[in-house]
């Protein structure tokens, strides 16, 4: 539409001045209808003055109502430059007696004696303006009727006449409205032209927040609206340059010991050193390749977490079952026994079951590598109301309560701990949450002893539920 490409202060002026005219044309039809009606009234009191004097000028002859009308009085009565004069008096029976035309009677009905009434009628084909007088005749007991009338040319002539007038001021103060309306507009968005330049000003790096005194309480919270915007968008970056920051540094330290290790392997005369030098380069490998599959998982969920999110229905217990299957080798090298404790059936979850797994699979595995060789793990699920709560408990050591918010961001280790690890797993595991609706907790396990990670997930719909 054509009008999508004004400005904002063209658009308003466009809706501003369709109601403009219609007032200033209701304006102009009001005061036309004003000055017609007391034009009506001015010359409605000559019709009435000339209506008087006619009946003044009846008399009685021979018991007979007469009216003697000198030739330059009659003419008098039907001189008008601009009108064409009618008049008549007749009475009570019907009879004429005077006038250039027989005018028609108020079709209201004839005044009281003694009243005049004016009423609108047409007389040849012309509207025209009359007054009837009814005159009592003492003399021979009658009534009589004088009906003047005139055309409304004059009337209507300075109506037009005033219009007129009105009408050249009446632009200009229309024309005062448009400027004074376009001025007022651009003055009252001139605050967002002030934004627009500081936002054109700005760089990526600059994310201070713009200036909100001195603007409208509808800019003010626009820009409010837009520094929060910026606050959490300065966090997001300030975390992305940290989480880099962290990446690069717990990729190096593997990396440069990879490096070391190859060189060594290929210095090594005897095979038995080779062979030893080649179990540390491999194990080193697998850590790197851990690491960066942990950076992957964490990097994916944050990007799911900021997009939208399509889940199904996930089987809690296959779940569970396949997540111990997977990490039954790692348990078995350690001598940790693993196993899983369920309480009932627990209905689905509504889920990204990749990321479920791969949220447990980290919880599992961050308790097998912090449990001692003989140790234990259980893993296991419940339902409570409308969410399935998941729990990994082990019998390690613990983290200290003071601790346990800090380790669900990445890269951060309890100092207690012995176990070498990039920090990542619990992380990995409370975005996942996150992104499900969910929540982690990190609790003492019963006994004292170890650790209880629980993550409740809202249980999936039941099926045909909102359709």
């Amino acid at each position: 539409m054509w009008t999508e490409r004004l400005s904002l202060r063209q658009r308003l002026l466009f809706w501003l001045l369709p109601p403009i005219l219609l007032l200033t044309i209701v304006w102009l039809w009001t005061t036309y209808a004003i000055v017609l009606h007391f034009a009506n009234r001015t010359y409605d009191w000559s019709l009435q003055d000339t209506a008087q004097t006619l009946a003044n000028q009846g008399g009685n002859a021979r018991g007979e109502l007469a009216f003697d009308l000198p030739p330059a009085a009659f003419r008098m009565l039907e001189f008008d430059e601009v009108d064409k004069v009618y008049f008549s008096v007749s009475d009570d029976r019907g009879r004429q007696l005077l006038g250039n035309r027989s005018l028609p009677p108020n079709a209201a009905g004839n005044p009281p004696p003694g009243e005049a009434r004016f009423y609108d009628a047409r007389v040849d084909g012309k509207a025209v303006r009359l007054v009837e007088y009814t005159v009592p005749n003492e003399a021979s007991g009658r009534l009589l009727f004088v009906r003047v009338g005139e055309t409304l040319h004059k009337r209507q002539a300075m109506a037009r006449d005033v219009l007129a007038y009105l009408i050249t001021p009446q632009l200009l103060f229309l024309a005062g409205i448009v400027f004074f309306v376009w001025q007022g507009i651009g003055r009252g968005m001139a605050p967002l032209s002030r934004i627009r330049d500081a936002i054109a000003r700005r760089t990526h790096e600059d994310l201070s927040p713009l200036g909100e005194s001195g603007l409208p309480a509808e800019v003010h919270e626009q820009v409010h609206v837009i520094n929060d915007l910026m606050v959490r968008l300065g966090r997001t970056i300030t975390a992305q340059q940290r989480f880099i920051a962290d990446a690069t540094h717990q990729l190096r330290t593997p990396i440069t010991v990879l490096c070391a290790q190859a060189e060594l392997a290929q210095r090594a005369r005897d095979p038995d050193e080779l062979r030893a030098a080649l179990a540390k380069l491999n194990a080193t490998t697998v850590r790197l390749a851990r690491l960066a599959n942990q950076l992957l998982s964490l990097s994916r969920a944050e990007a799911r977490l900021a997009g939208a999110s399509a889940f199904t229905p996930v089987a809690v217990t296959a779940l569970l079952e396949d997540v111990v299957e997977r990490l039954v080798p790692a348990a078995l090298a350690k001598q940790v026994e693993v196993s899983i404790e369920l309480a009932g059936e627990p209905a689905a979850v509504s889920g990204d079951s990749q990321f479920l797994r791969e949220m447990l699979a980290n919880l599992v595995d961050n308790a097998i590598r912090y449990t001692s060789s003989g140790g234990r793990v259980e893993v296991g699920a419940r339902q409570a109301g409308e969410a399935v709560v998941f729990v990994v408990t082990d019998n390690g050591p613990g983290i200290p309560e003071a601790e346990r918010q800090r380790v669900l961001e990445p890269f951060y280790r309890s100092a207690e701990a012995g176990v070498d690890g990039s920090g990542l797993g619990l992380a990995i595991a409370h975005e996942i949450a996150i992104l499900h609706k969910g929540r982690i907790t990190l609790t003492t396990a019963p006994g004292g002893g170890g650790l209880t990670a629980s993550v409740e997930i809202p249980v999936a719909p039941a099926r045909g539920a909102g359709e």
